[in-house]
């Protein structure tokens, strides 16, 4: 084997140790602490050494239970005969309420209104709109090696096609 040869195998050892990409895939593992595994021989990632992006993080907001109240209700009554003249329906008036269906439970309002994910119907928890749910286990994620390899980004959910 030539020196030219052996130096060229060397090299490709190397970068095929240290990965050609910054960019790794991972499975969720453990949601607290959040572990990620990028390789079956590997350790899982552990959480101090992930950094959480915007999309991997929870966000929800509460669900109002929102009226409308009609103010400027009025009807009149005139007598004809004594001239006298009365009002009715003064004051304030619940109309529709919105963000509500009939027939389920009052205290989780809003459930016709539908979060999706990958054309999947995401659930309404405890009275909130999950508007970016937090990772699970099974989550797939992409992540980009920073540091060489002391520490992975977060960057978001894969997901694979059905």
């Amino acid at each position: 084997m030539e020196l030219a040869e052996l130096i060229y195998r060397m090299a490709q050892d190397s970068m095929d140790a240290g990965g050609l990409t910054d960019m790794t895939i991972g499975t969720v593992t453990s949601e607290s602490p959040l572990e990620i595994t990028t390789k079956v021989a590997m350790a899982p990632l552990r959480e101090q050494s992930l950094i959480l992006t915007e999309p991997v993080v929870e966000k929800k907001i509460p669900i109002l239970n929102h009226k409308h109240y009609i103010q400027t209700l009025g009807h009149h009554h005139t007598c004809s005969q004594c001239g006298a003249t009365t009002t009715d329906l003064t004051g304030s008036y619940l109309g529709e309420t919105s963000l509500v269906s009939d027939g389920y439970d009052p205290t989780l309002q809003a459930q016709d209104i539908v979060c999706w994910e990958h054309e999947e119907e995401l659930p309404i928890e405890n009275g909130f709109i999950i508007l970016n749910r937090k990772l699970e286990v099974g989550d797939k994620v992409l992540l980009l090696r920073v540091m060489h390899g002391q520490q992975f980004i977060v960057l978001s959910r894969i997901f694979e096609h059905k």
